[in-house]
């Protein structure tokens, strides 16, 4: 019997609304007005006009448990992905975020009543510890298969793209609005367009 691929959902501005967050948390904390739509670059510091300090501090705050769990879901992401995994999908959750918020991660997901049957933590933005074992690298990654990938970082999608036999739905952020495509990813402008876009009857049968 074939194996069913699971799908590849990534968590922040896929799942939830982060950047919008951050945006709120930049403004109380150090009183600079940012828009999402001016968010063009994943490098947050740069984006936010941070210091190293104040970057710092926004990491440690953002990140917080009782943060995470304050996120709200993207609009339409709880719906989609319980009707595909009702039609017998396996959803794999896949995140970035450092791995001290694994526990909160989790919360967040039951909490929202998201339903999943796997969480990796993987080491996309070189911030993981040599020897941290709970965060895959890149490379681990590419080994793994999927039969669609749903991430917002222009970036990943390539590699994705690049290094593994995966279509990649690119949710259509500020960010990656500027991206060279390829034939592999396609953009969406939120989860109705995915699930109208790719029936699950291909995603079940990849």
């Amino acid at each position: 019997m074939t194996r069913m691929k699971p799908i590849y959902i990534d968590v922040d501005d896929v799942l939830s609304e982060t950047a919008g967050y951050f945006a709120d948390v930049v403004g109380r904390e150090f009183g600079k007005s940012v828009s999402i739509e001016s968010i063009h670059s994943f490098d947050l510091k740069e984006s936010f006009g941070l210091t190293q300090a104040e970057y710092d501090e926004f990491f440690k705050i953002v990140h917080h448990p009782d943060q995470i769990l304050r996120l709200e879901p993207v609009d339409g992401a709880v719906e989609v992905i319980s009707r595909w995994a009702d039609a017998g999908c396996t959803i794999c959750i896949i995140t970035g975020r450092p791995t001290s918020v694994y526990d909160a991660t989790i919360q967040w997901l039951l909490h929202h009543k998201i339903p999943y049957h796997s969480l990796l933590m993987v080491d996309k933005y070189g911030r993981a510890e040599a020897n941290d074992p709970a965060a895959i690298t890149l490379d681990e990654l590419a080994k793994m298969q999927f039969c669609l990938a749903i991430e917002d970082s222009a970036d990943v999608a390539r590699f994705i793209t690049a290094h593994m036999d995966t279509p990649v739905a690119l949710f259509d952020r500020p960010w990656n609005r500027s991206a060279t495509m390829n034939g592999k990813i396609s953009r969406y402008g939120s989860w109705q367009e995915i699930e109208d876009g790719i029936p699950v009857s291909a995603l079940i049968t990849s």
